[in-house]
């Protein structure tokens, strides 16, 4: 016999779905959420569901949640703040961005840009370049690559975004830059773009690996504490966590690149609400997502 657990955590409630995979029962709670801590609502509703099933929390096989935590650390700017390291002369790669500008005819003049993610003043270069062909032109100087870290850590950034031109096709020097990071700045996380977003077009790389370092702190303190959380009431099954694309990723995964579960909680339903179109044989569904907040 096996359980299956979905947990999805808004701003006022957090929902919970309890599946037997044996016998095709289902439980199902509302329990307030708790925004100073998650985890403590979740807790409280995983308690409760599983006394309504009669089961304990070691009997869960999976946990799959779905969570906004990364998309409010974005849109309350409550990320941290983000250190970026990018290529000699292209130091204002998320203020050029592509230059669009939304609406008709002199639609720029009233549109403000958003404030990047990554601040000008945390923003350094480092001499060497790679081709598009991924072969090495200039190599690069720890000793330079040592001064603009340095730089970073007196302005007291928080997480670092290494994005290099054309490190989608050789990530060598970003790993070396990664590699000083930890050794200059111990502790503080680190994220590479070609291992967040590995494509071209630079500042769609930039931007996303920005993003992915200035939600991971917040993200990475909150699936931690869940696991430990889960752990000490008695839960062995495997934690998931719902993708942006309404896929599965580890919970390890989700520290690591937390930009992949931005869009989450919306995601999930709009997954659930195919699949049940889907088997109910309608082919065209709108789907509807109304939060407490």
């Amino acid at each position: 016999m096996g359980y299956r657990l979905g947990v999805d955590v808004g701003g006022t409630f957090t929902d919970l779905l309890l599946f037997d995979t044996a016998s095709s029962t289902f439980w199902r709670h509302k329990t307030p959420s708790t925004p100073h801590d998650s985890s403590e609502g979740i807790l409280n509703g995983v308690s409760a569901i599983c006394e309504k099933a009669g089961i304990t929390p070691g009997d869960i096989d999976y946990f799959l949640h779905g969570t906004t935590v990364a998309t409010n650390a974005v849109l309350e700017g409550k990320g941290a703040r983000v250190g970026l390291v990018t290529t000699e002369g292209y130091r204002h790669i998320m203020q050029i961005a592509r230059s669009f500008v939304p609406g008709g005819l002199a639609g720029w003049i009233v549109w403000p840009k958003p404030q990047p993610l990554a601040a000008l003043e945390d923003t350094v270069t480092i001499r060497g370049r790679i081709s598009a062909e991924g072969k090495e032109i200039r190599p690069i100087d720890d000793a330079d690559i040592r001064t603009q870290i340095s730089v970073l850590k007196a302005n007291g950034v928080e997480a670092i975004t290494v994005s290099l031109i054309n490190a989608y096709a050789n990530g060598a020097h970003e790993r070396r830059v990664g590699e000083l990071v930890a050794e200059i700045m111990p502790g503080v996380p680190v994220s590479l773009s070609h291992e967040v977003l590995p494509e071209m077009q630079e500042y769609e790389r930039t931007l996303t690996t920005v993003a992915n370092a200035a939600v991971r702190p917040v993200v990475g303190k909150y699936v931690s504490n869940l696991r430990s959380r889960l752990a000490e009431a008695g839960m062995n099954g495997k934690l998931s966590l719902l993708r942006s694309d309404g896929g599965l990723m580890s919970a390890e995964k989700a520290e690591e690149h937390p930009v992949n579960i931005l869009m989450s909680g919306p995601a999930g339903g709009v997954t659930g609400a195919i699949w049940v179109g889907r088997n109910a044989g309608i082919r065209n569904i709108l789907t509807l997502d109304v939060g407490g907040t």
